[in-house]
């Protein structure tokens, strides 16, 4: 089964940049997925989405650190304020919906899409890990 997710025409085997090793943190019902990039030609390369464990979440640049992309999911169903006079309501925030990857992955894998100039292409991140 492996085999096939590698024969998928958009699934890239060489990285779009130079990445350290990508982690994830949990915190308060909000999982950020963290890429640390070596080298990356922006003027080729965009990164766009994330898959991972079953959501997708668009890819920004931290302004925090020069070298880091960020995903940021919400993994936690928000209470809601239920009333009668929707103006109340407006503040709800509506849960992070499950998203199928075009590609299969498993649960220590994701799936990066970007484009490159102007194509969208896909590579998967292996071995991500937990930090607290």
């Amino acid at each position: 089964m492996f085999t096939n997710c590698r024969s998928h025409k958009d699934l890239q085997e060489t990285p779009p940049a130079q990445f350290q090793q990508a982690y994830y943190t949990s915190d308060k019902g909000q999982m950020t997925f963290y890429l640390p990039v070596t080298t990356i030609q922006k003027n080729r390369v965009e990164l766009k989405n994330i898959y991972f464990k079953g959501l997708k979440s668009p890819v920004v640049h931290d302004e925090d650190e020069e070298n880091r992309y960020t995903a940021i999911f919400d993994v936690k169903q928000s209470d809601f304020v239920m009333s009668s006079d929707p103006k109340e309501e407006y503040g709800n925030k509506m849960p992070q919906r499950p998203v199928d990857s075009p590609i299969k992955i498993e649960k220590d894998q994701a799936l990066l899409e970007y484009q490159e100039s102007g194509e969208t292409k896909y590579y998967l991140i292996d071995d991500i890990e937990e930090r607290k």
